[in-house]
């Protein structure tokens, strides 16, 4: 920004020559300055509290994806058993090895599987267990009641887990207020605090778990009395409340201290407590976070180094060089030559503090910019991160060569330009994101703060703001809405993704009368091959199984994985009658079957698979997403009987 350069002083009037209207200048400076130090005071403590909201939730939210990233695991657990008739301690141990936790989300104390027992088979189950090798296994602690719950996977299966085994949590009430509320809900379910019977006699931990509920399968449990009657067990997670925390927060938290309470913020309830949490700071607030059907408080301090930082002498600077200008400016009106010459050098002292002022500017992380208050939004000033941002320099934009929108994506122009219209209008200020193309063809994601100035009739007279570059935050949440809609094996939409678009392609049909079929493919043998080969060759061909899948179907159809060696491949748009319909999805699914059909190259094995496909038609809401589902496996499951490798199109007689 071109600021206006230091110039000498014009002869004064003669009025100024008198002293009286000399005393009068000196008072409205000095009443200036006053003003100019309060605003700057004020200001920095609202971008001092501004900053600490800002710490204080992000890292709420960083605690509660970290926490949502471990409910993926524990669905993924409860998915396994589910997609399989039995899963043994290997294939347990094998599934949790394979996730890799303690890199991808290390403070896990481990991943395992509580078996519910009632009291009638608790000793059969105790006999079966010694029998596996287990020789001492007992449910613990000892105790008649009914039922019973026991640890019987645990991965890592050492060290202070080894203490977990055969321990009957439902025996607990906080742990079994928990579990009960995962069995009635249906999902993951998040227990008070507790201590962990991982704990020894050092470094004893806060700790607290969590549970999704495994019902027994090929059983409806869609309402309570079902679920309570049909549990099967619980994939959970048990978790050292300092270990986890710390893991989340790591080192590189600086300027705020935590306190995480269970409940309600009480000495009993404390979960975790970073160094020096409940020091007096000057700023201070507790945030809630529910997850799981449980509260957690967040009581978030400033921390000393953040409070450091936020304390400056640029007021009292400010309060000291105002007045300092205003004895300048009055012994100047006063005076004669020499206050003339005094004069030059408070200009020479404004010229410096301007170039400080630009550095200081040009120091602010991401952009600062003043622009006109309406189109063509012309550049008043802007700072050189801007070049950063869209690979143009500042004089381009001041000179007007270059529009400060002519960078924004055409998707996103009008919201933009939208929402700073009614700000300038409500007199508020606006935030905005948007994508920014720059000069070298990249798209980065922004963040714009900003709000306009007025005068005294409340006309618009600019806009001052910051715009920051968030390409990377934005990146971390396409990331993990992916890991929320998207198989990680295979890159296919997942059974919710799935579900969703069902529900969509029904409407659809109905409002369009097109006939529309949904392809369930399962793999014959796949468990030989997986069990024989191993896991890792499993993977392969189910990743080859997605590519031959997306390469056979039409463009606009949905591919998705369910789990296991479960496909399902949604066709849209198919004719205005069934049989035309299914015979269409009949000639895809043929093509289907001869190319996943086809040998299998993985790593020097030559595996050969086929699948067993069934398929259903559909229009409109004739049939819900469930019924329709379950009438293409029923199908895939004719196919099977009828020898594999074929193809079986249900029909009304298959009821």
């Amino acid at each position: 920004m071109p600021f206006p350069q230091a110039t000498a002083p014009r002869d004064p009037p003669r009025l100024l020559e008198r002293e009286a209207a000399a005393w009068l200048i000196l008072v409205f400076t000095t009443a200036l300055t006053l003003v100019l130090w309060d605003y700057s005071h004020t200001h920095r403590s609202v971008r001092a509290l501004e900053r600490f909201e800002y710490r204080s939730e992000k890292e709420i939210s960083i605690l509660r994806s970290r926490l949502q990233a471990y409910e993926q695991v524990l669905l993924g657990g409860a998915a396994f058993f589910n997609a399989s008739e039995q899963v043994s301690r290997q294939e347990w141990h094998d599934y949790v090895e394979q996730l890799n936790l303690d890199a991808t989300l290390p403070g896990i104390q481990g991943t395992g599987f509580a078996l519910i027992v009632r009291a009638r088979d608790k000793s059969a189950h105790e006999q079966a267990m010694r029998a596996a090798g287990f020789a001492n296994y007992r449910i613990q602690p000892e105790g008649e009641r009914d039922p019973y719950s026991s640890i019987t996977y645990l991965e890592p299966f050492s060290d202070r887990n080894l203490r977990a085994f055969g321990y009957d949590m439902y025996s607990e009430p906080v742990r079994r207020e928990a579990m009960d509320r995962a069995r009635d809900s249906g999902t993951l379910a998040l227990s008070g605090k507790v201590t962990l019977v991982q704990e020894t006699d050092s470094d004893i931990q806060p700790g607290f778990l969590m549970y999704v509920p495994v019902y027994a399968k090929s059983v409806a449990v869609d309402d309570l009395a079902s679920r309570r009657d049909h549990i099967f067990g619980y994939v959970y997670s048990p978790f050292r409340a300092h270990d986890l925390m710390r893991a989340i927060f790591g080192e590189s938290n600086k300027d705020i201290e935590i306190e995480l309470f269970d409940d309600s913020p009480a000495p009993a309830n404390l979960l975790f407590a970073s160094a020096d949490a409940n020091r007096a700071a000057a700023q201070e607030r507790e945030l809630t976070l529910v997850f799981g059907g449980r509260q957690w408080i967040a009581r978030v301090r400033s921390s000393a180094e953040f409070d450091e930082s936020a304390n400056s002498d640029e007021p009292l600077l400010i309060l000291i060089g105002g007045l300092a200008l205003d004895t300048l400016l009055f012994a100047v009106i006063l005076g004669s030559a020499r206050h003339r010459r005094r004069m030059q050098a408070a200009a020479a002292q404004i010229a410096e503090s301007r170039d400080r002022f630009q550095t200081l500017v040009e120091n602010v992380p991401g952009t600062v910019f003043r622009t006109a208050p309406a189109p063509p939004w012309h550049a008043l000033h802007v700072s050189r991160g801007i070049e950063n941002l869209t690979g143009e320099p500042p004089e381009r934009f001041l000179s007007g060569a270059v529009s400060c929108r002519a960078h924004l994506h055409p998707d996103d122009a009008p919201d933009v330009l939208g929402a700073i219209t009614q700000a300038v209008t409500d007199h508020t200020t606006y935030n905005v994101e948007y994508r920014v193309r720059g000069a070298d063809g990249v798209t980065r994601w922004a963040s714009e703060r900003g709000r306009a100035s007025y005068d005294s009739s409340g006309t618009p007279l600019w806009i001052d703001g910051v715009i920051l570059d968030v390409t990377d935050r934005k990146i971390a949440e396409l990331a993990i809405r992916d890991l929320a809609f998207y198989d990680p094996l295979t890159g296919l939409p997942n059974r919710r993704l799935l579900m969703d678009r069902l529900q969509q392609q029904l409407s659809v049909s109905a409002r369009s009368g097109l006939y529309g079929a949904l392809l369930f493919a399962d793999l014959d043998k796949f468990k030989t091959i997986n069990d024989t080969l191993g896991h890792q060759i499993g993977d392969q061909l189910l990743t080859e199984v997605a590519h031959r899948l997306r390469a056979t179907v039409r463009e606009g159809d949905t591919v998705a994985r369910l789990g296991g060696d479960e496909f399902v491949v949604m066709l849209e748009d198919l004719g205005r009658t069934r049989d035309e319909a299914t015979a269409l999805a009949a000639n895809i699914a043929t093509k289907i079957l001869h190319s996943l059909a086809r040998p299998y190259a993985l790593k020097k094995q030559t595996v050969q698979c086929t699948p067993s496909i069934g398929l259903a038609a559909f229009r409109g809401h004739e049939l819900s997403v469930d019924e329709l589902i379950r009438r293409a496996d029923e199908a895939m499951y004719r196919a099977k009987s009828e020898g594999r490798n074929r193809l079986h199109v249900f029909r009304g007689e298959d009821h």
